[in-house]
């Protein structure tokens, strides 16, 4: 059965509500308890990163005029001087 991330998150919730242990939830919900372990890890870590430091662009015609940095979780991109923010916006945008 395919879940969508907020599926899994409910569960997660569901879970912790449970008072059972996370190996005894998943077999409830015939979930192999690796996975359920795996696909916690991975969300939240996702959702902890997506906290971490992305600001809001309103891009006219702005230029950024020193190099960039961007990282999330062990991807780096490194952008030029001179990066033309409609052209990073539309990128950030396709990428999400």
């Amino acid at each position: 059965m395919r879940r969508t991330s907020e599926q899994w998150l409910a569960l997660f919730d569901q879970c912790k509500a449970s008072g059972l242990t996370q190996t005894e939830f998943a077999k409830q919900q015939s979930i192999d308890p690796s996975y359920f372990s795996l696909r916690k890890r991975q969300l939240l870590a996702w959702q902890q990163d997506d906290n971490d430091g992305f600001v809001e662009l309103t891009p006219h015609g702005m230029v950024f005029c020193q190099p960039m940095l961007l990282k999330k979780r062990d991807i780096e991109l490194h952008l030029p001087a001179c990066t033309d923010a409609v052209w990073l916006a539309t990128l950030l945008r396709a990428m999400s």
